[in-house]
């Protein structure tokens, strides 16, 4: 336990995940990356704000729930994304905060689910400190480095640090793009080879096994999100 503190373990999660995870072992501290994951979040999404509001109405012209408003509606709600008011900053900081803590705990907990299914001995602690540590990678520094690539490019749903970069963005609401920008972040990667890490560690199985209660229940509750998106596109 010698060194670990808040700071040294947040970089060790990046530069040296094996020792970050032991810590997490014994320490879990996961509502301390929780916190940390809500109030970037939230940061995230109030800078970004006068840019993804007026985007993301303007994609919905495209969309199902287009249709189930009138064009006033509409039109009165565009124009109120150009210029968001401090309440809106507010409700929109705190809306993400809760929904990327909550994102993150529903991660997690069906990786205990599988986790156990496998044999595995963590605690709900343990898997909820190796989930919410592994993600502060996509969800922290990923971030963070989105954003002056957004204010570059004046979009959000452009901005990706994955494969969808790659592709032309002529439909960003096009089944395709949307399968790439879910599935193929290269932050998300990286924070999955950590979180596999540190479920070897809090389970005591073998580094295949950690792998198989990662990436499936990974790709189960990205595939349900990235279904329910689909429906009101």
């Amino acid at each position: 336990m010698s060194g670990d503190n808040f700071l040294a373990r947040l970089w060790a999660v990046f530069v040296r995940p094996g020792q970050a995870m032991e810590w997490v072992r014994e320490r879990p501290r996961w509502l301390m990356a929780g916190l940390l994951l809500a109030i970037l979040g939230a940061f995230y999404a109030v800078i970004t704000l006068p840019i993804a509001g007026p985007e993301q109405m303007e994609l919905m012209r495209d969309t199902r729930m287009f249709r189930m408003m009138t064009q006033e509606e509409w039109q009165t709600r565009y124009e109120e994304s150009l210029n968001p008011t401090t309440v809106r900053r507010v409700t929109t900081g705190i809306g993400a905060a809760v929904a990327t803590f909550v994102v993150v705990l529903i991660y997690g907990l069906v990786y205990l689910l599988f986790g156990k299914l496998a044999g595995g001995t963590g605690t709900f602690k343990q898997v909820m400190g190796v989930t919410f540590w592994a993600y502060v990678i996509p969800g922290g520094l990923g971030n963070l480095l989105r954003i002056p690539l957004v204010f570059a490019k004046q979009s959000v749903m452009e901005v990706s640090l994955g494969l969808a970069a790659l592709v032309p963005k002529d439909n960003l609401l096009s089944a395709g793009y949307q399968a790439l920008y879910y599935f193929g972040d290269f932050f998300v990667w990286w924070a999955l080879v950590v979180t596999i890490i540190g479920f070897q560690k809090v389970h005591g199985i073998s580094r295949g096994q950690a792998a198989v209660v990662t990436i499936l229940p990974w790709l189960l509750v990205t595939g349900v999100m990235y279904g329910l998106g689909r429906i009101f596109m």
